[in-house]
C-alpha cells in the first residue's frame, strides 16, 4: 500500500470561512504540481494504490512518482512516451478536399486507434493559415460546440498532424498530375532537333 502524503489542515480564505486546505493550501491555489500530488494522495486514499490514469497523466506533464516526490523526467524517457502512446492509439486520416470557394478547404475523417472514427472533421482556412476543426454542432447560446475533441495536448497534436498531413498529400497530387501534364504539353510544342527532324524527312 501506497504512503499517504500529505496531512489535511484548516485555514479561512478570503472571504473568512473555514475550509480545508491540502499541504497549507486552498484548491484554488494549487499549481500543475499541487493538482498531481492532490490525484495521487486521493488515490491512495481510495483504493491504497496510485491508479494507472493518474500514472499516465503524471507522465504526460513530464513527472515521476518517487518516494511520495514527483521528480521530473528525463527528456528521452518524457519523448518515448509520448511515442509509445501515439503509436499505440494510431490516427489514420481520408480527407475529401472541397470544390467549393470560401474558408473550407476540405472535410476528414479519422479513426483513433483502429476502433474509433470521427467523421465531419474540417479544415479551414484563416488569415493566420489553415487549420484542423473538430465536429461541432450549434448550441442554444448561439455558440459552436465540439462534439468530440482531444482531451490531452498530445492528442490534439497528433490529430491535428495526421489530418493536416494528409491534406497535404490530397492537393499535392492533383498539382503533381498537372504538373507532369504542362511539361507534356511543353515537350510536344517544343521544336525538335535538326537531326531529328532530318531523321523525319527521310522517314518519309
Amino acid at each position: 500500500m501506497e504512503e499517504r502524503r500529505m496531512p489535511r489542515r484548516y485555514r479561512m480564505d478570503g472571504t473568512g470561512q473555514t475550509r480545508r486546505t491540502w499541504n497549507g493550501k486552498l484548491p484554488e491555489e494549487f499549481n500543475e504540481k499541487d493538482m498531481l500530488l492532490f490525484a495521487i494522495d486521493t488515490d491512495i486514499v481510495a483504493s491504497g494504490s496510485i491508479s494507472d490514469s493518474t500514472r499516465d497523466t503524471i507522465r504526460e506533464a513530464g513527472y515521476r512518482y518517487e518516494g511520495g516526490n514527483l521528480l521530473p523526467l528525463g527528456k528521452p524517457e518524457k519523448e518515448d512516451f509520448m511515442e509509445n502512446q501515439k503509436s499505440a492509439l494510431g490516427v489514420n486520416v481520408k480527407v475529401y478536399p472541397s470544390q467549393k470557394e470560401g474558408n473550407l478547404l476540405a472535410f476528414a475523417s479519422a479513426t483513433i486507434g483502429g476502433c474509433f472514427a470521427v467523421n465531419g472533421i474540417r479544415i479551414m482556412n484563416s488569415e493566420k493559415g489553415a487549420f484542423v476543426a473538430m465536429p461541432s454542432s450549434k448550441g442554444s447560446d448561439g455558440k459552436y460546440h465540439d462534439i468530440c475533441c482531444p482531451t490531452t495536448a498530445e492528442m490534439r497534436k497528433a490529430i491535428n498532424e495526421a489530418v493536416m498531413g494528409a491534406y497535404q498529400k490530397a492537393v499535392e497530387k492533383p498539382s503533381l498530375r498537372g504538373a507532369l501534364q504542362n511539361a507534356a504539353k511543353e515537350a510536344a510544342a517544343r521544336p525538335a532537333p535538326e537531326a531529328q527532324r532530318a531523321t523525319d524527312k527521310g522517314a518519309r
